[in-house]
């Protein structure tokens, strides 16, 4: 009888850690945060897969230098900086990179030009 109950507490233990494994995200948790930074001078930095959004920017500020004081996080998506020529900027996410450019030239261009796409990251 113990034996039984041995093998079912593992079995039961088993299935909840599998269905856990399922149920996250596919960096292993359940949001995957990102983070895109810029800062004067050229600095730039991203992060993706982190497990919060305190460790994507932290890792984000590693980067660059900690020199980025423009700086979006995300979870589960891709975001991306666009900056342009007149000091004008924009950030956009989405569930790909190239939607989330797209977004971020949109915002850029919606307040200047010479806008091109200086960092993205994704963090399905």
């Amino acid at each position: 009888m113990r034996d039984l109950k041995t093998k079912v507490l593992a079995g039961v233990l088993a299935l909840s850690a599998m269905s856990g494994a399922a149920i996250a995200g596919e960096c292993g948790y359940d949001y995957c945060w990102g983070a895109v930074g810029i800062g004067s001078g050229g600095a730039w930095g991203y992060s993706y897969g982190k497990y919060s959004e305190d460790q994507a920017i932290n890792d984000l500020q590693g980067e660059c230098g900690w020199d980025c004081d423009n700086v979006h996080t995300f979870y589960n998506t891709c975001g991306a900086i666009a900056e342009g020529n007149q000091g004008n900027w924009g950030f956009g996410w989405a569930s790909t990179r190239s939607q989330a450019e797209e977004n971020a030239l949109g915002y850029c261009y919606q307040n200047g030009g010479g806008c091109d796409v200086r960092v993205w990251a994704c963090s399905p």
